[in-house]
C-alpha cells in the first residue's frame, strides 16, 4: 500500500504507525469469524463528537457492542488523521460532506452527529442480517489505492505563510482546523496564521485579503477561507488536503510574505468602509420591519380603530374622516420625529464616551432580547384568547385616557385642529407603548457612521413607516370598509402581529450588539 512519504525519523515513525493502524483494520475487519472492527475517528474539540460519545453510543454498543471491535481514534494524531483520510479517499467521499465524528464500519464511511445517529443502527442490523456481503464490500474498499501525496516544498527555503480565517461553531471550519494541522505538520516551510472572523481587527484583515485577491462580493468574510500571497484564496467549498497542497507546492520556489502585516492604512480603512456599508445595507430592512411592526403593534392599532369607529359614531362623513386621518397621521408624525431628534442627540451625547457607549448599546440590546421574549409570550396568550393578559399593552388608565382625549378632540369644530391636538397628545400618550421599539431603534441609529445626516434620514424612514398602517386604516374606510370589519380582522392577527415584533425586537438588539463591536 502507498501511504504518506515524509523525510527525516519523525516521518518514518509516523509511516509506520500509519501501517500498523492499517494493518490491524484489516486484520480485525476482513476475516471471516472474526469480529469486525467498528473505528471511530472523533476530535477532542468537537461538540458534535462529545455528543455521540455521550448520548449515542453508550446506548449501541450496549446492544451492539458484543458483535463488533470498537476501537476510538482521535485526531490530532497524525497518524490517525492519515488513517482517516485513507478510508476518506478509497470512499471517494465528498469533501463538501466532511464532518466530525467519522464512523467506518465494513466499507461505510459515516460522518457528522446526525448521519451517524440516523444510520448506523441501520447498518448494523444490515451487516447481522448479511455478514458476508458487509464483509465483502470491506474487502474491496480497503483494496484500493488511497490518495498519496510526495511534498515537494519540504525542502523548500522560504517561508510559505498562509492566512486562515475561521469561525466558532462552523463545521466546516472544525475539518478546515484539522487539515491545517495536516499541512503544518506536512510542510515544515508553512506558518499558519489562524484569524477568528468574529474579532473586529481579524474582520477587517479578511475584508481587505479579499478585496485585493478578487474575492467574489457575496463571498466575502466567508469561513473558512485560505489566503497565500496577496492573489491566491481558497474558500470553504474549495477546501481540501489536494486544493491546499497545490496552493503550498506553488509557492515553493519563491515563498509567500504575510502580506497581512504590511498593509497600509487606506487599504485597511477601505475594508472598514466596506464592512460598515455591507451592515449598512441591512439597516434599511430593519428600519422598515421596525417601523412597520411598530405601527401595527396592537395598542398603537386599537387606538387607530378607536378613532376612526369614533368619528363614524358621532357623523362624521368620509371626506372628514380623510381630513381627520391626515391631520391625525401628520400630528403622529411629527411629534415621533421631534421626540425621536430628542432623544438622538441625547443618546449621541451620551455615546462620546466610549465605555458609556458600550453600556447603553448592551443595555439596549438586552432590553430589546427581554422585550422580544415577552413578545412570543404575548403570542401564546393571544392565541389562547387571553389578549388582556398579554404582558406588553398600555396600562388601562393611559387607555382610558387616550379614549377621552379623542371623544373631545372629535367633537371640535374645527376637525384639524382637533386632529392635530389629539394626535399629538396621543403620541405621547402612547409612547409608553410604541417607545418600547422606537427607543431601541433610536440608539441602533446613533452607531452608524455619519450620525448628523444618516440618523437623521433613518428617523425620517422609520416615521414614514410607523405611521403607514395608519394611512391604509383610514384610506379603506374612506372606500367604504367598517373598522369593525378591520378591527375583526386584526383580532384574528394579534398572534401574528406579536411573533412580527418579538422578530424586531430580536433583529434590533442583535444589530445592538454588532454595533459595538464593528
Amino acid at each position: 500500500m502507498k501511504f504518506l512519504k515524509r523525510r527525516g525519523v519523525s516521518g518514518t515513525m509516523r509511516l509506520w504507525s500509519v501501517l500498523v493502524l492499517y494493518v490491524w483494520c484489516v486484520a480485525a475487519a476482513g476475516q471471516a469469524g472474526e469480529k469486525p472492527a467498528m473505528l471511530y475517528f472523533y476530535s477532542k474539540d468537537c461538540e458534535h463528537c462529545v455528543a455521540v460519545r455521550e448520548e449515542f453510543l453508550p446506548g449501541f454498543l450496549a446492544q451492539y457492542g458484543s458483535h463488533i471491535e470498537f476501537v476510538e481514534f482521535e485526531v490530532s494524531e497524525p497518524a490517525h488523521m492519515d488513517s482517516l483520510y485513507a478510508l476518506e479517499s478509497r470512499v471517494d467521499f465528498p469533501e463538501q460532506d466532511k464532518d466530525f465524528p467519522v464512523v467506518y464500519f465494513l466499507g461505510t464511511v459515516l460522518e457528522g452527529e446526525v448521519p451517524i445517529r440516523m444510520r448506523l443502527e441501520t447498518l448494523m442490523r444490515n451487516y447481522l442480517v448479511n455478514p458476508d456481503s458487509a464483509r465483502q464490500v470491506d474487502r474491496e474498499v480497503l483494496a484500493r489505492t488511497p490518495e498519496r501525496f510526495i511534498p515537494g516544498a519540504a525542502a523548500a527555503e522560504h517561508k510559505i505563510h498562509m492566512a486562515y480565517f475561521y469561525k466558532q461553531g462552523c463545521k466546516e471550519c472544525g475539518r478546515a482546523d484539522e487539515i491545517v494541522r495536516w499541512l503544518e505538520n506536512l510542510y515544515g516551510v508553512v506558518e499558519v496564521e489562524r484569524f477568528d472572523i468574529e474579532d473586529r481587527t481579524s474582520r477587517v484583515i479578511a475584508m481587505a485579503l479579499g478585496m485585493r485577491a478578487g474575492v467574489p462580493k457575496d463571498r466575502l468574510l466567508s469561513t473558512p477561507t485560505f489566503f497565500v500571497g496577496g492573489t491566491d484564496y481558497l474558500l470553504s467549498e474549495q477546501i481540501s488536503r489536494k486544493a491546499l497542497a497545490a496552493l503550498v507546492e506553488k509557492h515553493t520556489l519563491t515563498g509567500a510574505e504575510p502580506v497581512w502585516r504590511t498593509m497600509d492604512a487606506s487599504e485597511l480603512e477601505q475594508a472598514r468602509q466596506t464592512i460598515r456599508a455591507r451592515f449598512q445595507s441591512f439597516v434599511i430592512f430593519a428600519i422598515i420591519l421596525a417601523g412597520l411592526g411598530d405601527g401595527i403593534n396592537p395598542c398603537a392599532f386599537a387606538t387607530i380603530l378607536f378613532f376612526v369607529s369614533y368619528l363614524t359614531m358621532v357623523g362624521r362623513k368620509r371626506n372628514e374622516i380623510l381630513i381627520v386621518g391626515l391631520s391625525f397621521a401628520a400630528a403622529v408624525f411629527l411629534t415621533y420625529f421631534l421626540v425621536g431628534l430628542g432623544f438622538l442627540e441625547f443618546i449621541k451625547t451620551a455615546a462620546n464616551i466610549d465605555l458609556l457607549a458600550k453600556i447603553i448599546f448592551g443595555t439596549t440590546a438586552v432590553l430589546c432580547f427581554l422585550f422580544g421574549i415577552l413578545s412570543i409570550h404575548d403570542y401564546f396568550k393571544a392565541r389562547a384568547g387571553k389578549t388582556a393578559d398579554m404582558a406588553l399593552q398600555l396600562p388601562m388608565f393611559l387607555k382610558k385616557r387616550i379614549h377621552a382625549i379623542i371623544r373631545e378632540r372629535a367633537r371640535t369644530e374645527s376637525i384639524v385642529a382637533g386632529a392635530l391636538a389629539a394626535g399629538f397628545m396621543v403620541s405621547i400618550l402612547e409612547f409608553a407603548c410604541t417607545g418600547q421599539v422606537y427607543l431601541p431603534t433610536i440608539t441602533f441609529m446613533v452607531g452608524m457612521e455619519g450620525y448628523r445626516l444618516r440618523a437623521v434620514l433613518y428617523l425620517l424612514f422609520y416615521n414614514v413607516c410607523f405611521i403607514l398602517p395608519l394611512l391604509i386604516v383610514f384610506g379603506v374606510v374612506y372606500f367604504g370598509v367598517s373598522s369593525q370589519r378591520i378591527a375583526r380582522i386584526m383580532e384574528t392577527r394579534v398572534g401574528m402581529v406579536k411573533l412580527i415584533l418579538a422578530g424586531v425586537f430580536f433583529i434590533v438588539g442583535g444589530l445592538l450588539l454588532w454595533a459595538v463591536f464593528l
